[in-house]
This record gives C-alpha cells, structure tokens and sequence, in this order.
C-alpha cells in the first residue's frame, strides 16, 4: 500500500517490504508487503497494536534487523535515491547517526550507565564529523542546550537525571549530526502527560530547526494527533489504512481504525465502560489467507473469509485494504 504523491521531494521510499524472522518453531512474518513514502520535512506515524510489524520495520529502514532470525524477504528501501538494502555494514554504520537516527523506546536502556552524558554525545559527533575534541565538546554543549539541559550539567551521569530529562538526552545525540530522518519508536510511553507534552515540544521546535523527516511509531493517537502529517495504521503486520491526518481521524474507513478510537474515552460522551477490540491479534506464524482483521471485525461478511482485500483509494490517496472500503462502513 502507497501513499499518493503530495508534491514534495520524495525522500524514503519502502516499496514493497517483508521482513521474516525464522526460528525453530516456524516462520513469523512480521512485515507482510508494505509500501509508503515521505516526503522531506514530513512526519508520517506508523499506529498500531504491539506486534503489528512498526519497530520491525523501523529496524528494517536501518538495517537493524538482528540476523539470525530476522531475514529481509524483498523489497526496497529507498533513501535519498539509494536503495538501503544494498549497502554493506560499514557504509550503513556511516549513514545510521549521520543520515538517520533513531531514538529508541526505553532512554534507561539507550545510554551507557558509566559515561556521562555529554561524552555520549560529543562521542557521536566525533563518529560522524572531522572535528576535534574541543569542538565536538562544545557541539554537544550546545545540544544539551537545544534540548532544554543546562551545559554545565555536560559531565553528569545518566543516573542523576529523571526519565524526561533522560529522553532529552537520548533526542540531543539522535540529532547531534543533524539527520535527514529521525525514526521515533515510542519516545515517550515511558513518561508522564506532563513531561510527555514538553518532549513532544522540543522534538517539533528541533524537527523544524534542522528540516528533519521524522517517523513516529505509536499506539498513541493523541500523539499522533499532535505531531504528524500522515498516518499509515498497521495491523499483523500489514498497512490497513493510509492517509493524511485528517483523513485518518475524520474519515475513517477500515473496521480496525474505527475500533482504535471507538476504545478511546471521550469526555463528550456518557458512557459506563469503553469498547475494547474483541479478541487476540492473529499469530504472525499462521496468518490467515484472507482478511488478518476478519476474526475481530463486527463488520465482515462471508466474503471477508474468502478474500485478501486490495488497498481501495477512497480518494485522495486514501488507502483502505478493506472490502468494505468503498463507504459501507460508517458508525452506528
């Protein structure tokens, strides 16, 4: 499933994608075909249950995949007019900090417990940058600043700052070398509203700075809600539905993306319990032949159990892989 073009510079491209991991007890087919693209100066989310395929394809974008058992299957991966996928180790250790970055979900387990946090940074720069050590000391300095750190604290250690203060520190060396894609995997499910909002804040003050594409991975809509330009909604590990933001939230067409946010609380209606997604996600080694939603869906059909719908433009690049994309879904 694509996104259609919206007039920008198409910098990353996934074309057709899939992404196995073969282990002792079968193949799981994490990522099962999916296509989008970004264009340059974008946030596109990547919105879904745990095991949806997001973090793996994120990991795919970077070549993050641990091998064994992961295995890219096909596809390409696009960059700036290269295809990822054929480059070797060491041209995709240049590229990883440099071209892209990517801040991982737990700041505990990004950062080296025994350096401070100021030499985790200028260390970054140095990888990437010929400078000398002063001015990468000073570069990382100014980092700390950008994110809200006061430069003194340069020489402290991960331990001495709060979970927020630590994802700061996990953004300033993700755009130390000021990179063209920033891939987020949930940088802010361990933090608080409070310190959630301040995070968001800095990542779209330093986003627009350095005129960097970002893409989100969450299961936050209201995160999504306030960072992004287009959303593409993953369900086992395929994109169900893909469309600008507002397509997303106003107009949504596929029964699953309907289900996210009918189980969300909404303070303009009274009602005594929320509405959960009946049912477990399908195992991803032993993904149906037809619909992977159909098993959950209140709107399926005997058709639904006999097909793999296509994407479905509803308009406008809105993309729906749904039978019933045409506009038979609607709310009660």
């Amino acid at each position: 499933m694509t996104a259609k073009d919206s007039g920008g510079t198409k910098f990353l491209q996934v074309k057709n994608l899939i992404i196995h991991y073969e282990t002792d007890n079968g193949v799981v087919e994490a990522v099962n075909n999916i296509s989008f693209e970004m264009n340059r100066g974008e946030t596109l989310s990547l919105v879904g249950e745990t095991g949806a395929g997001k973090t793996t394809t994120a990991l795919g974008i970077l070549s993050l995949v641990p091998n064994p058992p992961g295995k890219v299957i096909g596809g390409e991966i696009i960059l700036d007019g290269e295809n990822l996928l054929k480059k070797n180790a060491p041209q995709m250790r240049k590229i990883r900090g440099n071209k892209i970055s990517m801040i991982f979900q737990d700041p505990m387990t990004s950062l080296n417990p025994i350096e401070t946090v100021g030499a985790q940074i200028a260390e970054v720069i140095r990888l990437h940058n010929k400078v000398s050590r002063a001015e990468a000391i000073q570069r990382a300095c100014d980092m700390l600043e950008k994110v809200g750190i006061p430069a003194e604290r340069y020489t402290d250690f991960p331990h001495q700052f709060s979970g927020g203060m630590k994802q700061r520190v996990v953004i300033a060396i993700a755009l130390a070398c000021s990179p063209e894609l920033l891939i987020c995997d949930e940088p802010t499910s361990a933090l608080d509203v409070t310190i959630q909002a301040q995070v968001l804040d800095t990542m779209r003050q330093l986003k627009d700075e350095f005129q960097t594409s970002m893409l989100m991975i969450t299961h936050d809509l209201g995160v999504v809600a306030e960072t992004s330009d287009n959303v593409a909604v993953m369900y086992a590990g395929e994109i169900v539905e893909y469309g600008t933001l507002r397509q997303v939230f106003k107009d949504t067409r596929h029964p699953y993306t309907r289900a996210l946010f009918d189980s969300l609380p909404d303070i303009g209606k009274d009602v005594e319990r929320l509405a959960p997604i009946k049912g477990m996600t399908p195992d991803p080694s032993n993904l149906p032949a037809c619909c992977s939603f159909y098993n959950r869906c209140s709107h399926r059909t005997e058709r639904c159990a006999q097909i793999d719908p296509k994407a479905y433009d509803a308009g406008d690049g809105h993309l729906v892989k749904c039978l019933l994309a045409g506009g038979e879904v609607r709310e009660p």
